[in-house]
């Protein structure tokens, strides 16, 4: 969440130097670029805005790393091309202290690092020079492998969440291993590894209660630089604290979470579950311990569907209120008042949406879906630039 504090520094700079007043309630969504995707990309599985919102990263289910000027809908040239055969890019995050690096994460187990500083002129988007077939602007830093007892050929992690602290002087990573690793953020050496759940070993000889399925999201506390969230299969919400050697101080049972779907805002937690009941989107209060108070439940924020269900892969607070939140239920992203439940708008796609993000507190936002199932097309793969006002 070290993103949110940053992108808020800079874009608060920019608002008082244009003058310009938000408004203090959002009425309507309007879709401002969309954008139709060539079947080979395979769908759109993860998103990421640049901290002063002018550049929208792209990562694509064959591996490609694309970016968009926000403003334009423009595409700069590919930063990692399209591979025939290629894995997602599950995660995107710029980094904090060299806005000009992408970190993405790969369900190949890679950090791949990559450089748009030549896409930026004095402060100013400017692709007036680059030529389109320039190499690629990507390095592998990391590899995330394991070795499993009985096999000789190490196993590769699938890398689904990552995220830095609000000091910018670490990041943290998890995925399919059950591991959670945590980096140093100039080095990208490995700090501590929290491994997960070992059906091997009988309870005694586990040092810490770790994730016991995949895990799909992970969050810094925006205040606290130790303390991270994370969610996944386990329908566990685990609260780190860094500074320990176990790792997990709390847990809070329910959220089924398949995507990128958890977020912080002060001491409220969003979470979006891959379920098709009413209670898939909820906000949870980060200081109060569900465990042993059973009185206490979480703020349920209406998805509506229809019937079909949310079956949510994304979710993402907002100003005002207001949560966006999408899935497969409805192949859409609604913007929701969560207090009102007033449903502001929604983006509809063909396919499932699997990526969402937002900037300047939900004012400009973007949705991708995930292409077609099985490789049957049943419609365009579309990216959609939108803004609530």
């Amino acid at each position: 969440m070290a993103r949110r504090r940053l992108e808020a520094a800079i874009q608060a700079g920019q608002t008082i130097a244009k003058g310009k007043s938000y408004p203090e309630h959002f009425s309507c969504i309007s879709v401002d670029h969309d954008i139709k995707l060539e079947h080979e990309v395979d769908g759109v599985y993860s998103l990421q805005y640049s901290f002063d919102g002018k550049f929208l990263a792209v990562g694509c289910g064959n591996g490609t790393i694309r970016l968009y000027e926000t403003a334009t809908g423009k595409k700069a040239p590919d930063i990692r091309k399209s591979r025939y055969g290629g894995y997602p890019i599950m995660v995107l995050r710029f980094h904090p202290k060299n806005p000009n690096l992408i970190y993405a994460g790969t369900s190949e187990g890679q950090i791949l690092c990559c450089d748009i500083s030549d896409f930026v002129h004095e402060g100013q988007v400017d692709l007036s020079h680059i030529e389109s077939d320039k190499d690629e602007r990507w390095k592998e830093i990391i590899r995330e492998v394991k070795e499993k007892p009985g096999v000789k050929a190490l196993e590769k992690n699938e890398i689904n969440c990552m995220d830095f602290d609000y000091t910018y002087t670490r990041f943290a990573t998890a995925g399919k291993d059950l591991s959670v690793r945590i980096y140093d953020a100039n080095t990208n050496q490995l700090v501590h590894e929290y491994t997960g759940y070992d059906n091997t070993k009988s309870p005694t000889e586990l040092q810490q209660s770790g994730c016991a399925m995949r895990v799909f999201a992970l969050k810094y506390h925006p205040e606290y630089d130790d303390i991270f969230v994370t969610g996944g299969w386990d329908r566990h919400l685990k609260i780190w604290d860094a500074r320990s050697n176990d790792g997990v101080k709390r847990t809070i049972h329910g959220p089924h979470i398949c995507g990128d779907a958890l977020d912080l805002q002060g001491y409220k937690i969003l979470t979006g579950s891959w379920v098709g009941g009413e209670d898939a989107l909820q906000i949870w209060n980060y200081s109060t311990d569900y465990s042993t108070d059973r009185s206490k439940k979480p703020d349920i924020v209406p998805f509506p569907t229809g019937g079909k269900g949310p079956f949510l892969n994304a979710a993402q607070f907002c100003d005002n209120d207001v949560v966006i939140a999408g899935g497969s239920g409805t192949n859409s992203a609604m913007a929701i008042n969560s207090k009102t439940h007033e449903v502001i708008g929604e983006v509809k796609f063909d396919h499932p949406v699997h990526a969402i993000d937002t900037t300047m507190g939900g004012r400009l936002f973007a949705v991708g879906d995930g292409g077609s199932s099985q490789g049957v097309s049943r419609g365009v793969t579309h990216l959609k630039m939108c803004s609530l006002r």
